[in-house]
């Protein structure tokens, strides 16, 4: 592997979609170099051989955890992309190995200080409590100041991502209050490599249903996030859909007694400058951010009511891509650096 770059980084769970699509974005960084990967179980297997787009990007085999553990060393910063619950055993013991690396977690395990609403939407006890509240929730466009020299960031789930772009700009002016409806679909990607029913091409494909309804997990930490912005009193009301897709997320928030004019004000205000956000009238679609660490804001409805759409690749800027975003930060590179990446057009 190259040895040219400016930090050394290091994966453990590569070998998932949201490992995979890590990868993909860091073999381009100009200012990273990916020491190790980890995937317990393809050890030994070469990296190009289990995810063939990488051939010629990213080299090596896949190494043990155990490995990651002896040669932390060489790293600035370590992605976690492990499934949900897993994560907490595994920080703790890196972290105390390696005190000058930032870890940045893509699972669930470390995004709100609240063991027990932990435990109702995850369904098991938290085993590393006393780490809850050393992580930064890393929602990049609303964090930034805390996310600068960071050491332990908690990277949002996809659809806390998607809905938090759409909600944050007006719970932060007074705009929300009680309850708030939204709805979001979702593409087959977001459940993960492992197949299952509800990702088998012949049910998936040409079919829509609902999963989750108002009892999604990600409600969770929107919740918490969203009531550091306003002092209003909020119950988000989400219901998910399943999508005949593969990559992205499309979500539509009801904003009553808010006008289509007023929206464009709040969000242009909100996001403007941004260059992963972007800011439009009327509805996005979803292909203009898949394959990309980049979303679209759209705003719409009537001079009295209005309803907002947020539009996200659950891979991209629900995932990896904001990962990398808060990895820039915190060690102090450009904050785009490896991401300035744009959607295709079909």
């Amino acid at each position: 592997m190259s040895t040219v770059k400016t930090a050394g980084v290091g994966v453990i769970g590569g070998s998932g979609y949201i490992g995979a699509e890590l990868l993909r974005y860091l073999a381009i960084h100009p200012q990273v170099d990916v020491r190790w990967v980890t995937a317990n179980t393809k050890v030994g297997e070469e990296i190009a051989n289990m995810l063939p787009n990488l051939r010629g990007f990213v080299q090596g085999v896949f190494v043990s955890n155990d490995e990651a553990v002896h040669r932390l060393d060489e790293t600035a910063a370590v992605f976690v992309a492990l499934p949900h619950n897993e994560s907490q055993t595994v920080i703790p013991r890196l972290a105390e190995k390696a005190p000058g690396t930032v870890f940045i977690d893509l699972g669930g395990d470390f995004r709100t200080n609240d063991p027990v609403g932990y435990k109702k939407y995850y369904g098991a006890d938290h085993a590393a409590t006393p780490w809850l509240p050393r992580f930064v929730y890393g929602f990049t466009e609303y964090r930034r100041d805390v996310l600068r020299g960071a050491r332990f960031i908690a990277t949002p789930g996809c659809f806390a991502t998607t809905i938090n772009l759409a909600l944050a700009p007006l719970a932060a002016v007074g705009k929300l209050r009680g309850k708030v409806f939204v709805t979001g679909i979702t593409g087959s990607s977001g459940s993960g490599i492992k197949p299952v029913q509800t990702t088998h091409h012949p049910e998936r494909a040409m079919n829509v249903r609902s999963y989750k309804p108002l009892q999604h997990q990600h409600l969770l930490e929107v919740e918490a996030f969203l009531r550091t912005l306003t002092r209003e009193a909020i119950s988000i009301q989400f219901v998910p859909q399943s999508g005949p897709f593969v990559r992205g997320i499309f979500v539509t928030a009801f904003v009553p007694g808010t006008g289509v004019d007023e929206l464009e004000q709040i969000f242009g205000e909100a996001y403007g400058g941004n260059d992963l956000v972007s800011v439009m009238r009327g509805s996005p679609e979803l292909r203009w951010v898949q394959g990309t660490p980049r979303a679209v804001i759209g705003v719409d409805g009537t001079s009295r009511d209005g309803v907002v759409f947020s539009v996200t690749d659950n891979l991209g800027k629900g995932g990896p891509g904001q990962a990398i975003q808060n990895m820039n930060l915190a060690l102090g590179f450009p904050e785009t650096e490896g991401l300035r990446l744009p959607g295709g057009f079909v």
